[in-house]
């Protein structure tokens, strides 16, 4: 899935907001794709929150220069 540029500057406060909205079609998918392959939801959801954690703390300052590291 491409991603297009923000369209709101850093800092500003809508920006997570759009961020969101873009991604969640994405996570919707990967849950939804999860349980039907005989996952449960609250595996797939603690699982993802999992990784997001894991990225969170292995990579703190992540930005563009950096998508090449996944």
């Amino acid at each position: 899935m491409e991603i297009p540029v923000p369209v709101n500057p850093v800092g500003d406060m809508q920006r997570a907001v759009e961020c969101e909205e873009l991604v969640r079609p994405s996570v919707i998918t990967l849950v939804r794709g999860a349980v039907a392959a005989g996952w449960t939801a609250d595996e797939v959801l603690i699982a993802v929150e999992e990784v997001v954690k894991d990225i969170r703390n292995a990579k703190p300052s992540m930005n563009a220069n950096d998508v090449e590291q996944f």
